[in-house]
């Protein structure tokens, strides 16, 4: 088993991916990288509210 974390993908050129960056305070909770923004955006909220804990 290996203890190095494995390479990241490789996207095809021509293929954008969107990051979406999940803060609790000031630090970085959660990294999303998804090809679909509108996805993106929806996982990172969801994320952002399970995190902070309001419904």
């Amino acid at each position: 088993m290996s203890t190095e974390p494995s390479p990241p993908e490789k996207t095809p050129e021509g293929q954008v991916v969107h990051t979406f960056t999940v803060l609790r305070g000031m630090a970085v909770a959660l990294v999303i990288e998804t090809r679909d923004w509108y996805s993106g955006l929806l996982q990172a909220a969801l994320a952002r509210v399970r995190i902070e804990g309001q419904n």
